[in-house]
């Protein structure tokens, strides 16, 4: 007993002391007549061995903390249980024209999913590749993260990663002989920019090429090129489409990413995007028959805001804010464009967006959210709209199809506590055609969701979900984890995730902020979150938390947060702003240092949303959502969980790490900042199972631990 009170002194020692562990180096920079320091630039630099030797401590001291707390490997366990009710999860579903099935499928028994084929819906399924062959006298786990079938099923392009770095290697499968083509293809990164398109004649596939290989250089997101990929060749010899170098004309910036979309066989157009990551876009167009991609004709500007688009001969059927907060519908010529007096299928409505829309040879499909949590959908009949009532209520739904000359609409439905559902619509019958396991338990049929709306500091009204168990006393001071997002125009969309249900499974209630910054609202919310508006995003769920402790929901002491990414700007700024308020803070890769953010290897593509520091009043904002930078001496700040992953792509784990070196120096409260930096893992995606289990254990258990639940206390 005195060995393990010992050992437990000893921990809580280092997690106090380790604040003493870095010196200060200050690098002074110039903004518009504005001296800046920064104590810590040095830890920029990943490759120091110092550096990797603080990090390696600073995981040591939290490692070792977390595993001290109790009951949490039965977090772990929880997670194993249910995904042993659910037998098998699917993914990634593809559907070619001649209805052949592709997914990718992970029985409870793998760490890792694998690649499968239906001849049909009903034709029995056949394991067609495994990604533990790829590679195979590599340590380290491939996964696969993409996969793309051409028309008539016959070939697929498999996508494959490792560690999370994203960027993957592409091989193709030939369904009829069973083998692999010996080429690969490498630097692709297909789930960020614009995905795998087939020609039409199945002879080869278009794709984005990345020049450099390492997403940590600065150099790697820069003068990316879509490019043509034959059967048989060498992946060396690439026809280039679409790019800066091969369209000068077009003036395309260094940064910007020329992404291709070809989504059915029968479009005579290819439609060329110049995207960063912003909302809104530059496109082009070019005929299927002149892939020699020199004669790309300007289709639509980013001052059209155009949010999504169907090519339908020659007419481009698209969704819109243009005038229209909440987006409609339109429809104009692709061979002459007009997108001041487009033709109108859908009206904006005035308390309800338009989120998504499909064709089917049957006609327009749309989808319409309230406050981003409740969907309902419809379908334009002889200008009137028909809503399709499901079987239940969900929060979210999304479209696809068959193509525009079939009949199937494909519907995607889910909600808090809802696991996916997937139908098929057409001739007025809704079917289920579901391929995937819904994981039921009773014990979730006892989880109330309710909806609020709670009054920012400029009066605006901001949605609140929570969910807890009926048998609770809600107004009784509970452990509350609640988090959010807000930023680029994107909606914490209602979807059932067991990390979330686990918080409630232990007695706690948990709330997700639809802040300003997301697209809860229509593109007006996105606005209200952004460059010089970003203080909304913190304010609102700073205000949030404020009705959760005033209602007695919760109290100071029992309330968690939690976000990652650009998420992290929210979460960053809400524990520096208002410390008082919150028992700890959790930060997944996030956002934490926006002042830096051009320094970034994709830095330049954020400029359209955060801002850029070479403008004077775009650099207060960067400074003002900075986190880091608003940390100060000697306040007392709530416990701290950062995470981060060495191969991330998107957000650098300096970020992190400078944020927990400052805070660990500044923090004169008696808490734990505690900073875990995974050598194998990127930005929470394409995690292998066991990855996933662990990383939400430390997480959950780290909120039950600071908010005083006494069965997670340390050892």
């Amino acid at each position: 007993m005195k060995i393990k009170l010992f050992i437990i002194c000893v921990l809580l020692m280092s997690c106090q002391t380790k604040k003493d562990i870095l010196p200060e180096k200050i690098v002074v920079d110039k903004y518009h007549g504005q001296l800046i320091e920064d104590p810590y630039r040095y830890l920029e630099n990943l490759e120091d061995p110092k550096v990797k030797q603080w990090i390696d401590q600073q995981n040591d001291v939290s490692n070792n903390f977390l595993q001290t707390i109790n009951k949490r490997q039965e977090l772990v366990n929880k997670q194993i249980q249910f995904d042993n009710k659910k037998s098998f999860t699917i993914s990634k579903l593809k559907v070619t024209k001649n209805n052949k099935y592709f997914y990718l499928k992970r029985s409870s028994k793998d760490n890792i999913p694998k690649l499968y084929y239906r001849e049909s819906y009903e034709a029995q399924e056949i394991m067609l590749y495994n990604p533990k062959d790829y590679k195979s006298n590599v340590d380290s786990e491939f996964v696969i993260n993409y996969i793309a079938p051409n028309w008539d099923g016959t070939k697929i392009v498999i996508s494959l990663t490792k560690m999370g770095k994203e960027i993957s290697d592409l091989i193709i499968y030939d369904i009829l002989s069973k083998t692999i083509s010996p080429e690969i293809i490498s630097n692709v990164w297909p789930t960020s920019s614009g995905g795998i398109h087939w020609l039409p004649d199945n002879s080869g596939f278009m794709y984005l090429q990345y020049i450099n290989s390492d997403p940590k250089s600065k150099q790697f997101s820069l003068n990316t090129k879509s490019v043509i990929y034959k059967l048989g060749a060498d992946p060396k010899q690439l026809k280039e489409l679409f790019s800066k170098s091969h369209n000068p004309k077009l003036n395309l910036k260094e940064q910007e990413t020329p992404i291709i979309s070809f989504n059915d066989k029968s479009n005579k157009y290819i439609i060329g995007k110049v995207r960063g990551n912003k909302s809104y876009y530059d496109a082009y167009s070019l005929k299927i028959s002149e892939l020699d991609g020199k004669n790309w004709k300007t289709l639509f500007k980013t001052s059209d805001k155009i949010k999504s688009y169907i090519v339908k001969g020659d007419s481009l059927i698209y969704i819109t804010s243009k005038n229209a907060p909440n987006f409609k519908i339109c429809s104009t010529s692709i061979l002459n464009p007009d997108f001041e007096n487009p033709k109108t299928l859908v009206k904006e409505k005035r308390d309800l967006v338009i989120t998504d829309f499909s064709f089917t040879s049957e006609g327009l499909y749309f989808v319409t959210s309230k406050n981003g949590i409740k969907a309902s959908l419809f379908k334009l009949e002889n200008n009137s709209q028909k809503e399709i009532t499901l079987p239940k209520i969900y929060g979210n739904i999304s479209l696809n199809s068959r193509g525009l000359d079939y009949p199937e609409l494909w519907i995607n439905a889910s909600g808090w506590t809802t696991d996916n559902k997937r139908f098929e619509y057409f001739n007025e019958r809704l079917v289920d055609k579901d391929i995937n396991t819904a994981l039921e338990d009773q014990r979730f049929k006892d989880i109330i969701v309710e909806e609020i709306e709670v009054t920012a500091h400029d009066g605006e009204k901001i949605p609140l979900s929570l969910f807890y168990n009926k048998n609770i006393n809600k107004k009784g001071k509970n452990r509350v984890l609640m988090d959010g997002y807000g930023a680029y125009g994107r909606s914490m969309k209602p979807s059932f995730q067991i990390r979330r249900l686990l918080w409630v499974l232990e007695g706690g209630v948990y709330a997700v902020a639809h802040v300003r910054g997301g697209g809860e609202k229509g593109d007006a919310w996105h606005k209200g979150g952004k460059k010089l508006t970003k203080p909304n995003t913190w304010k609102d769920f700073i205000a949030c938390a404020e009705y959760l402790i005033h209602n007695d929901i919760t109290t100071k002491n029992k309330l968690a947060i939690w976000s990652g990414s650009a998420g992290g700007i929210m979460i960053g700024r809400a524990i520096t702003e208002r410390p008082d308020l919150f028992k700890a803070g959790i930060i997944e890769f996030g956002m934490l240092n926006t002042l830096r953010s051009e320094n970034r290897a994709n830095g330049a593509k954020n400029i359209k949303e955060y801002g850029t520091i070479k403008d004077p009043e775009e650099f207060k904002a960067l400074l003002e959502m900075d986190a880091y930078h608003n940390l100060k001496q000697g306040e007392k700040y709530p416990a701290t969980l950062l995470t981060a992953g060495l191969n991330d792509p998107r957000v650098p784990a300096w970020f992190s790490i400078k944020f927990a070196a400052r805070i660990q120096a500044f923090n004169a409260g008696n808490t734990d900042n505690l900073l875990l930096i995974d050598k194998k893992a990127g930005h929470g995606k394409d995690d292998t199972k066991t990855k996933e289990f662990e990383r939400f254990a430390n997480i959950i258990s780290f909120a039950l631990w600071q908010t005083g639940h006494p069965n997670y206390q340390p050892k």
